[in-house]
């Protein structure tokens, strides 16, 4: 979608006008982010375009932003009229009386008769050409008063003040608050979670009026929330898969060594995202979670057959290095037929192929680094940690499941 909207913007460099694009596809890929919004509430309309724009002001100081919007382009000049009540009162006349006035002067249709067509009634409305309304042309209105016991003509300017100022096609409101939303979008090349903390500094620099806010929203909040979900679900799945392998080893330290290569596909998949030139999204994210359920694999086939070989009888040091050598094709052939099933998706082939590619290269990434990583750490770790004799323990067991 960028390559097309750059193609548009290079055939078009030579038209002479300012030509914007922006695309409405659903994509996951927006999940990496692609704009902010700054939500601006308050209770007055005019105080709340002033502070949009100079908001909108702000981000353009900002390193990363563009096509900034403060949200009032589509406003319209309004006429405003402030009746002076105590003028008014001179001629007999109340607020009511005079904006009643304006009504009917700008009612531009009437009913002039019905004409009933055999048992069906039409009116017949006679609209009246109109000239556009001006602060100026409404100062001559003349409104019906009295004076010292007799009728005169008033002019509207002669009793109220009369402006004009720029006014909102519509007023949104959320939480019964009136609300303008400032946007931009990210510039190429910049990552949309530090220009919002940019765009943040900034804001929080900005002294808002007393009853206002402004609160960055938007696509920015929406990757926060799934970021924060995503850690909540890969911190849940390696509790469970500790849990499991409990339950399974009948142990709490076999275990926490397969769980040392989790942070061992982590590294390898921060890494491969490096290379590939990806940012930290929601969709990489997902790859991490794969990786915590895929890679303890290669730790738990390695670690059981150490602890089968020690229970047989063979001392610890060459448990560890026959288990390398049996397990080594084992792992090498699990790991890879992962790789190679991914591989498509990592190098972004095929229709919709990109959209999951940085999950993709996390995975691909991840497994390749630790599993290699994991045929010399794991044996390290479980020399160091498991001191205990593994023949005394399993007899210390049997002992206590025959009594």
């Amino acid at each position: 979608m960028e390559q097309i909207r750059q193609d548009i913007l290079s055939l078009t460099a030579d038209i002479g006008a300012t030509l914007e694009i922006s695309s409405t596809a659903m994509d996951m890929s927006m999940l990496t982010g692609s704009g902010l919004d700054i939500r601006v509430q308050g209770p007055d309309t005019q105080e709340l375009m002033r502070i949009a724009q100079e908001l909108a002001g702000l981000l353009e100081g900002v390193e990363g932003t563009d096509q900034i919007d403060d949200g009032i382009a589509r406003s319209a000049d309004s006429v405003t009229v402030t009746v002076d009540k105590n003028k008014a009162m001179a001629y007999g006349l109340t607020t009511a009386q005079v904006y009643q006035a304006i009504a009917t002067e700008l009612t531009n249709e009437t009913t002039a008769t019905t004409l009933s067509v055999g048992t069906r009634d039409y009116p017949v409305v006679v609209v009246r050409a109109q000239q556009p309304l001006r602060d100026d042309t409404l100062g001559a209105l003349t409104i019906e008063g009295t004076q010292d016991g007799e009728t005169v003509d008033v002019r509207l300017d002669d009793i109220a003040q009369i402006g004009s100022e720029p006014a909102l096609m519509s007023i949104v409101r959320e939480n019964q608050a009136r609300t303008l939303t400032v946007s931009a979008q990210i510039a190429d090349g910049y990552n949309i979670s530090l220009v919002s903390r940019e765009a943040q500094k900034a804001l929080s620099a900005y002294p808002l009026p007393d009853g206002y806010s402004a609160v960055i929203v938007g696509e920015n909040e929406t990757i926060a929330s799934s970021m924060r979900d995503l850690v909540l679900m890969i911190l849940l799945a390696v509790a469970f898969i500790y849990l499991i392998m409990v339950a399974q080893f009948q142990s709490l330290l076999s275990p926490f060594i397969v769980l040392f290569t989790i942070p061992l596909a982590f590294t390898g998949g921060l890494l491969a995202l490096l290379i590939a030139g990806f940012e930290l999204s929601v969709i990489a994210m997902l790859g991490f979670l794969v990786l915590s359920g895929i890679i303890v694999n290669n730790g738990i086939v390695l670690v059981d057959y150490i602890n089968q070989l020690r229970l047989s009888g063979v001392e610890k040091r060459e448990a560890i290095l026959t288990a390398g050598r049996t397990r080594l094709r084992p792992i090498l052939m699990t790991a890879l037929t992962t790789i190679l099933g991914l591989s498509t998706l990592a190098l972004g082939l095929g229709a919709g192929g990109s959209t999951i590619q940085p999950m993709a290269v996390v995975t691909v990434g991840g497994l390749i680094y630790a599993t290699l990583m994991t045929l010399y750490v794991v044996p390290c770790l479980y020399d160091l940690l498991q001191r205990r004799p593994m023949t005394a323990r399993a007899a210390a067991e049997q002992e206590a499941l025959e009594a």
